[in-house]
C-alpha cells in the first residue's frame, strides 16, 4: 500500500440504489471523525477475519467482505467484496473522515471486477453533529460494464453540504445485483481551491415536452381467457405506457403507465394466459392480468437490467434473454422463482433472440453471431455451428421454432431457415422482424411482410411467394408480433401489429387486408439531439424516434415528425439542417424553408456504409457538410464523411485514426480539426489507449497529422475528446470528459486548461460534451455531464445546473437551453438579447418577420419612415442607410453581445395587366386541391376565366410537364373563346411518370386558339412541383 491514508468508496451493480431504505449502522457519539481514511490500503489485518480495521459492514448486508491477499494493486493485501445474493444487497462503510462544508473532495479508489450483473456504485454519505445522515445528500457514482481482471481507478466528485460533519465512504452491492470485485487503495483528497465565477444566472424555466412520437417495441396478440381478442402493446415515452386494445376495433380497453420503463423489447404470453414483460432500465419483470385488468411486478430477474427477449412456454416457464452479460433467465410462473442460467457465450455482451422447445432454449448472441443451445433442466450450453454465420460481425436477433424448423434471424432482415438436427441452412429470405404461426387453413404455411409486402414460406416446398391482389401494406421495419384470431363473426384471420402501432388483419381465404387505427395515444420521449439553428429556431431529436421545431420568438413547438428515425447529431449547410441518425449511420436533409414532405422534406441524403451506424458529430465549412461517426456493434472504427454542396457529391473515409470514433469536428481556414474517443459499437473493448485529435487538409482529402493533446495538470490520458470548437480568440477548445482546454492550431499547443472536475467516464462514451459559445463571448459547456459556465479568460466556472445531462445549446438570444429528460428548459440571459422584436415600415411590421432572421429583401416602394424595436428595452438599435441597403445593428444591454440585421431595397418591375383574369387550382384524381406534384398521380388544372375586356376573346390554356432540365416532355391543352365580361371554367389534365425528381407542372393562359410563334400571355404562369 502507498504510505499515506486513503478513502474508500464503494461501487455497485445495482438497477436503482435505494439510498433512503437500509439499514443504518449504529454510531457511537464517543467516536471523532479522522482527518484521513484509516485502513485505505487493507494492508491493517485484525485475528478476526470477520472484522475490518477502519471499516464495517451495514448491519442487513448479505455477504460480509473480507481483506485478502490474492491480489492487490499496491502492497499485499486488497478488499475481497463477493455479494452472491438476488435477494439481499451488501454494504461497507468506512470509519467517519471530517469535512468542511462547501469544499469539494476527490474519492478515488482501484477496482478490480471478477463479475458485475449490474452497475458498480461509489457512495460518499454525509452526517450532521448529531449524527444524523443527510439522506438528501448522499454522493453516488455509477460505473457499469468495467473491464474484468484489470485494475480500473474509480472517482467521485463531490461538494460537502453546509451542515455536514463528517462523511463515510460505502461500496454498496444492490439487492438483486451479483457482484464480485476487489478493492485497493483509496485516497479521499480536498480539491483545490478555485475562484469561483461571479455571475448570477436565472432560475430555469421548464419549456415543457418537445418531442412526441407513436413508437413501441413491444407488442403481442392473443384471444384471453376470457374469449377476448385482444393487443398489448407498450408505447415508448418516459416512462412508456402499457396499453391493451381491442383487436378487431382498435378501441382503447386499458392503459397504466410502467414507472422505470422508457423503451422496452420484451412481451410474451404465458401458459396462463397472463401477459410477461420487462423493460431496459430495471430488470423487473411485470405481468398483466387480463381478468382482472391490473398490471403487477413480479421481481428483478438475476441476470440483467436490460430484458431484449421473453417467451413462454406451455409447461408454465417464462424465459428471458438480456444485456449486457448475454445472460439468460427462466421464471416460474407457479412458484413465482427466478433462475439464472448465466452468460450463454463468454466474451458476448448480447442475448438477443430466444426460442424455447420442450427440452431446450435457443440463443441468438451478439455482437459476433453465435447460436446457443441450453439444455433447460441441466443448464448445460452447446453452441450450434452455422456456416458463413457463426463468430462473423453482428446479432442473431430472432429465434422461432415452427414444424420442427429452426427460424434464425442474422441481422435485422434476413431470416435463415435451419434443419433442427442436422443445423443446416436449408433457405433464406427478408422479412420485417416477425414471422406468423402456421396458418389454421395449411399448417404448411407460414407468413411475414417484407418492405410493403406480404408473403408465405410453404414447408413443403421450400419456397417462398409473394402475396398478390392485396393493398401494399406500411413500410415499417419491424413487426412486433403476428397471430391468428377468429373474429367475433366467425372468420380466422391473421392479425399484425407493427412498431408505429399499425394495425392489420389479413383474410387468406378472401385474399383480403383490412387497416384498423389503434386508439394509442402519442407519447413524448427523451431528446436525444439539441441544436440551436442558424434561423434562431430549435432543433430537436427523440430517442429511437421522432424530430420536433421550437420556435423560441413565439414560445411554440411548430414542427413534430413522429415517424422520424432516432437523430444523433444536428448540423447546417447554408439554408438546410442536416441529421444525422441511428440506426444505420443515414444523413437527411430538411430545408426550413419548404413545406413538410415524408417522402422529400425531410429527405434521406446519404447512407454512411463501412459498418457504421451513429453520427453523432456535424459541422460545415467552405460549402461543405462534414460528418463523424460511431461504428456499429462490435466493431471499432468511425467514418469521416464529407458532401460537398457545389458539386453534390459524398466522400468517406474510415478509420481516419485507427480503430476510434470521430465525436467532434470543427473547420476553418480549409483544414478539419477532428477528435475521437476509443470506444466503437457497443460488446468490444477498445484496442487504443489514448484518445486523439487529427487534422485534415480538405483540398487534398488527406490527414496531415493526428496526436494526444499534452493537457498539463490533467487526472489521467485523454480516452474521450470532444467536442471540439474555434472560439473567439482563434484557439481550438475541446473537453476531456471534466477538463477544458484551449490549444493553439498552428503550434498545437495546449494554452489554457483546467481540471474542473476529475476524469469518470462513467457515461457515454460516444456522445460529445457540448462546447457552446454565447453572444458575449461565454463558453456553456456539459462538462462532467453538468452545465457549466466558464470564463475563458481566466476559466473560472460555475456550476449552473449540477444535474445530469447530455444536451443543450446556446440560442440566439442568448439564452441557454438544455434537455433534462423529456422536457426542454431554458435559462434566460437578457443582458445578452441583440434580437429584434419587430421592423416596421409606416407603422406596419413587414411581411415574414422573424427575430432570428437577419437579411430582407423588400420592394424600393416601400422604403419609409423605417423602425426598429429591440425585444430588450435596454438594448441600442442603430439604423444606417447605405444606398440599396439599410443596415440595423443591435447592441445588446451588456454593451457586448451583437447582432446585424440588413434589409435589401429591389427595385420591381410593374406587373403587367392581363386581359383576362385566371385562376387555377390543382387536384388530385378525387379532386382534392393539391399543392406538390406525386408520382402516377393524374392531375387536374381546373381553370376559371374572367374576360375582363369589352370584346369577345379566345383563349388557349396550355398545361406543361417540364422534367429536371426544363424540357417539356407532356402537355396538354385547351381553347375557347370567352365572350365579353364572362366568366367561364375550363381544364387541362396528365399523368405523372414514376420518376417525377425535379420536375414541375406549369399552366399558362395565351391569346388565340392554337400553338404558335411569339404568342401573347393572358395570364401569370402557374406552378407546382415535385
Amino acid at each position: 500500500m502507498r504510505e499515506f491514508f486513503k478513502i474508500v468508496m464503494i461501487t455497485v451493480l445495482c438497477t436503482s440504489v435505494a439510498l433512503g431504505n437500509f439499514t443504518p449502522l449504529s454510531i457511537s457519539h464517543a467516536e471523532e471523525a479522522s482527518s484521513e481514511i484509516r485502513n485505505p490500503g487493507f494492508e491493517e489485518v485484525n485475528n478476526d477475519p470477520s472484522t475490518i480495521p477502519g471499516w464495517s459492514m451495514e448491519n442487513n448486508s448479505s455477504t460480509p467482505a473480507v481483506i485478502t491477499n490474492t491480489i492487490s494493486h499496491e502492497g499485499s493485501h486488497s478488499l475481497h467484496f463477493k455479494d452472491e445474493s438476488d435477494k439481499a444487497g451488501s454494504r461497507i462503510f468506512s470509519d467517519r473522515v471530517s469535512v468542511t462544508p462547501g469544499k469539494s473532495y476527490t474519492a478515488k479508489v482501484m477496482t478490480n471486477v471478477v463479475k458485475q450483473t449490474h452497475n458498480i456504485v461509489y457512495e460518499v454519505h454525509y452526517y450532521d453533529k448529531d449524527n444524523r445522515k443527510l439522506t438528501n445528500n448522499v454522493k453516488t457514482e455509477l460505473f457499469g460494464n468495467l473491464p474484468k481482471d484489470n485494475w480500473t481507478e474509480l472517482k467521485v466528485f463531490t461538494e460537502v453540504p453546509a451542515n455536514a460533519a463528517y462523511a463515510r465512504l460505502a461500496f454498496y452491492s444492490g439487492v438483486i445485483s451479483l457482484t464480485e470485485a476487489y478493492f485497493d487503495d483509496v485516497t479521499w483528497e480536498q480539491a483545490v481551491e478555485d475562484i469561483p465565477l461571479e455571475r448570477e444566472y436565472a432560475s430555469p424555466v421548464d419549456l415543457g415536452e418537445m418531442v412526441n412520437v407513436q413508437l413501441g417495441q413491444a407488442a403481442v396478440i392473443q384471444k384471453n381467457s376470457l374469449g377476448e381478442n385482444e393487443v398489448y402493446y407498450h408505447s415508448n415515452g418516459l416512462p412508456g405506457t402499457f396499453s391493451v386494445l381491442n383487436a378487431e376495433t382498435g378501441e382503447l380497453k386499458f392503459s397504466k403507465v410502467i414507472e422505470g420503463t422508457e423503451a422496452l423489447w420484451a412481451i410474451t404470453i404465458g401458459s396462463d394466459q397472463n401477459v410477461y414483460f420487462a423493460g431496459t432500465g430495471d430488470g423487473k419483470l411485470y405481468r398483466y392480468l387480463p381478468e382482472e385488468k391490473k398490471v403487477e411486478e413480479l421481481g428483478v430477474n438475476p441476470s440483467d437490467n436490460w430484458v431484449w427477449d421473453l417467451e413462454g412456454t406451455a409447461d408454465g416457464k417464462i424465459y428471458g434473454s438480456t444485456y449486457p452479460h448475454a445472460a439468460v433467465f427462466e421464471y416460474d410462473i407457479e412458484s413465482g422463482a427466478f433462475r439464472n442460467f448465466g452468460t450463454a457465450k463468454e466474451g458476448q455482451q448480447y442475448a438477443r433472440g430466444i426460442g424455447v422447445s420442450d427440452d431446450s432454449i435457443y440463443v441468438g448472441v451478439g455482437t459476433k453471431k453465435h447460436l446457443i443451445k441450453i439444455d433447460r433442466s441441466t443448464g448445460e450450453k452447446e453452441e450450434i455451428i452455422i456456416e458463413g454465420q457463426t463468430g462473423t460481425d453482428g446479432m442473431i436477433e430472432n429465434i422461432f421454432i415452427v414444424n420442427d424448423k429452426l427460424f434464425v434471424s442474422a441481422g435485422s432482415v434476413t431470416m435463415l431457415v435451419l434443419d433442427r438436427e442436422t443445423h443446416e441452412v436449408i433457405n433464406q429470405f427478408s422479412y420485417s422482424n416477425m414471422i406468423s404461426d402456421p396458418s389454421p387453413h395449411n399448417n404448411n404455411l407460414i407468413y411475414f411482410k417484407f418492405e410493403k409486402k406480404l408473403y408465405q414460406y410453404d414447408f413443403s416446398k421450400n419456397e417462398t411467394k409473394e402475396i398478390e391482389g392485396i393493398p401494399l401494406l406500411p413500410d415499417t421495419v419491424r413487426v412486433k408480433d403476428m397471430e391468428w384470431i377468429t373474429l367475433s363473426n366467425g372468420e380466422t384471420v391473421l392479425a399484425m401489429i407493427t412498431q408505429y402501432g399499425e394495425y392489420i388483419l389479413y383474410e387468406p381465404i378472401k385474399n383480403e387486408i383490412t387497416f384498423i387505427d389503434m386508439d394509442i395515444a402519442s407519447q413524448s420521449v427523451e431528446i436525444q439531439a439539441l441544436e440551436a439553428g442558424q434561423d434562431g429556431k430549435l432543433y430537436m431529436g427523440g430517442y429511437q424516434r421522432g424530430l420536433s421545431i421550437y420556435n423560441p420568438f413565439t414560445n411554440e413547438r411548430e414542427v413534430n415528425i413522429p415517424s422520424f428515425a432516432q437523430p444523433e447529431g444536428i448540423g447546417f449547410l447554408n439554408d438546410k439542417v442536416y441529421y444525422g441518425t441511428y440506426v444505420g449511420a443515414m444523413i437527411y436533409s430538411y430545408d426550413p424553408n419548404k413545406e413538410i414532405d415524408l417522402n422529400s422534406n425531410p429527405k434521406l441524403e446519404y447512407d454512411i456504409t463501412d459498418h457504421q451506424d451513429r453520427p453523432f458529430t456535424l459541422t460545415s465549412g467552405d460549402n461543405k457538410l462534414f460528418v463523424g461517426t460511431v461504428p456499429d456493434y462490435g466493431v471499432l472504427g468511425g467514418v469521416l464523411a464529407i458532401f460537398d454542396e457545389d458539386t453534390g457529391k459524398w466522400s468517406q473515409y474510415r478509420n481516419v485514426v485507427e480503430d476510434q470514433s470521430i465525436i467532434g469536428l470543427a473547420y476553418q481556414d480549409g483544414k478539419l480539426y477532428g477528435s475521437t474517443s476509443i470506444w466503437g459499437g457497443l460488446g468490444l473493448d477498445p484496442k487504443a489507449k489514448e484518445a486523439k485529435i487529427f487534422v485534415w487538409d480538405v483540398a487534398t482529402s488527406k490527414k496531415i497529422e493526428e496526436f494526444t493533446p499534452a493537457i498539463p495538470g490533467i487526472d489521467e490520458t485523454p480516452r474521450m475528446i470532444g467536442e471540439i470548437s474555434f472560439g473567439p480568440d482563434g484557439n481550438l477548445w475541446g473537453i476531456v470528459d471534466g477538463t477544458i482546454f484551449a490549444m493553439d492550431p498552428e503550434t498545437k499547443e495546449v494554452v489554457k486548461s483546467k481540471t474542473i472536475h476529475p476524469s469518470l467516464y462513467n457515461s457515454s462514451k460516444w456522445l460529445p460534451y457540448r462546447l457552446e459559445w454565447a453572444p458575449d463571448g461565454m463558453l456553456y459547456t456539459t462538462l462532467s455531464r453538468k452545465l457549466v459556465a466558464i470564463d475563458p479568460e481566466t476559466l473560472s466556472h460555475k456550476v449552473i445546473v449540477d444535474r445530469f445531462m447530455n444536451n443543450m445549446t446556446v440560442g440566439m438570444n442568448g439564452s441557454i437551453y438544455y434537455a433534462q429528460g423529456n422536457k426542454l428548459q431554458m435559462i434566460a440571459v437578457p443582458e445578452t438579447d441583440a434580437t429584434l422584436k419587430s421592423i416596421l415600415i409606416g407603422g406596419k411590421t413587414i411581411s415574414n418577420f422573424s427575430p432570428g432572421k437577419s437579411q430582407y429583401n423588400l420592394p424600393e416602394q416601400e422604403r419609409s419612415s423605417l423602425q426598429a424595436i429591440a425585444n430588450q428595452t435596454e438594448a441600442n438599435v442603430d439604423i444606417k442607410d447605405e444606398g440599396q441597403m439599410t443596415t440595423i445593428s443591435v447592441t445588446a444591454p451588456d454593451g457586448k453581445s451583437k447582432k446585424t440585421y440588413s434589409i435589401q431595397w429591389e427595385q420591381q418591375a410593374e406587373v403587367p395587366e392581363y386581359a383576362m383574369e385566371v385562376n387555377v387550382k390543382f387536384q388530385d384524381e378525387k379532386g382534392k386541391e393539391i399543392q406538390k406534384l406525386t408520382k402516377e398521380n393524374k392531375i387536374t388544372a381546373a381553370i376559371e376565366v374572367k374576360n375582363t375586356k369589352n370584346k369577345n376573346q379566345d383563349i388557349l390554356v396550355l398545361m406543361e410537364l417540364l422534367d429536371e432540365n426544363g424540357k417539356v416532355v407532356d402537355q396538354d391543352q385547351s381553347s375557347r373563346t370567352i365572350p365579353k365580361g364572362k366568366t367561364m371554367k375550363m381544364s387541362t389534365k396528365l399523368k405523372m411518370p414514376k420518376n417525377i425528381k425535379g420536375y414541375q407542372l406549369k399552366v399558362t393562359a395565351w391569346e388565340g386558339k392554337k400553338i404558335k410563334e411569339n404568342m401573347v400571355p393572358l395570364s401569370e404562369e402557374f406552378i407546382i412541383k415535385e
